[in-house]
């Protein structure tokens, strides 16, 4: 008997050590989205092309892209793991343009705002857009996963901020094209602060590199903690508090359980075991 009380003594450490674990998992790819309702961030940007024909014509995507003075972002909704963004393009003859887009910083899906904006509080070894579906990234529905290289202090619009930098070579080990990324993200509400790419087409011996520099950013505001207005203010975070909520109340429930059960099944062990050593009882009997 004392064998199957430590048996179930260590199957009862075992379910609550694997709840930890699944609960340490499921906080560590949960990233915080850090931008709220209203937040405003503007950014302009070079573009270079460099061919080694001479007589290549520029192509019309960089053309395009030069004609552009500033994108700036505008936060109309921020709620669970996903904002909402008026995109307005401003061209250099003064005209601009405004369209609708998201970032949902799970699973990296955008629409005109992949990697502008990430988790926010994440520091270095932490992997960006976790829960990113490759099927998504594979169609251009979603940003790849990364991980943060390093985090350090850097100054952006006069102030020293702290920031997560990513920095990564990709290479086609088949044609020798390559891909050079290096961008650092404002640590407390992971938005973009500058973001360098550049291309190496090695089978048509050109280059094109871009450089995105933030020129306004309003957001002064700590990331949201999970509360029940999901750091916008308005209360519209309640959804989100219920999602980020849900696994962790099923592994309490789960462990709860078998605590019970366990706890019963000594009980009733124990109660045989008595049962069984306690004397037999007999009829009195009568006197002749």
């Amino acid at each position: 008997m004392y064998m199957k009380d430590r048996l179930l003594v260590g199957l009862l450490l075992v379910c609550i050590l694997a709840s930890a674990a699944v609960y340490g998992v499921y906080a560590q790819t949960t990233p915080l989205l850090g931008i709220k309702d209203g937040d405003k961030f503007t950014y302009t940007f070079t573009v270079n092309w460099n061919s080694a024909d001479a007589n290549d014509v520029v192509p019309q995507e960089f053309s395009d892209m030069n004609k552009t003075l500033s994108i700036g972002f505008n936060v109309t909704s921020a709620v669970g793991y996903m904002a909402n963004l008026d995109i307005t393009t401003t061209l250099r003859d003064g005209t601009h343009t405004t369209e609708s887009g998201y970032i949902e910083v799970a699973r990296g899906g955008s629409v005109g705002a992949s990697l502008f904006v990430i988790g926010a509080n994440l520091t270095a070894g932490d992997q960006v857009y976790p829960q990113s579906d490759p099927a998504a990234v594979k169609v251009g529905q979603a940003a790849a996963p990364f991980k943060i290289t390093e985090t350090l202090n850097k100054t952006y619009l006069g102030t020293s901020r702290a920031v997560n930098h990513y920095v990564e070579r990709v290479t086609n080990t088949t044609t020798g094209d390559y891909v050079d990324r290096s961008a650092y993200y404002d640590q407390g509400t992971g938005v973009l602060m500058e973001m360098k790419i550049e291309h190496y087409w090695a089978t048509l011996g050109e280059t094109d590199s871009e450089h995105w520099d933030i020129v306004q950013f309003n957001s002064a505001q700590a990331p949201s903690d999970g509360t029940n207005d999901g750091g916008n203010g308005n209360g519209s975070g309640s959804n989100d508090l219920l999602q980020s909520w849900i696994v962790p109340l099923a592994i309490v429930a789960v462990v709860v359980v078998v605590v019970a059960t366990l706890a019963t099944m000594l009980v009733l062990r124990k109660r045989r075991k008595a049962e069984g050593q306690a004397p037999p009882q007999t009829s009195p009997q009568t006197p002749v």
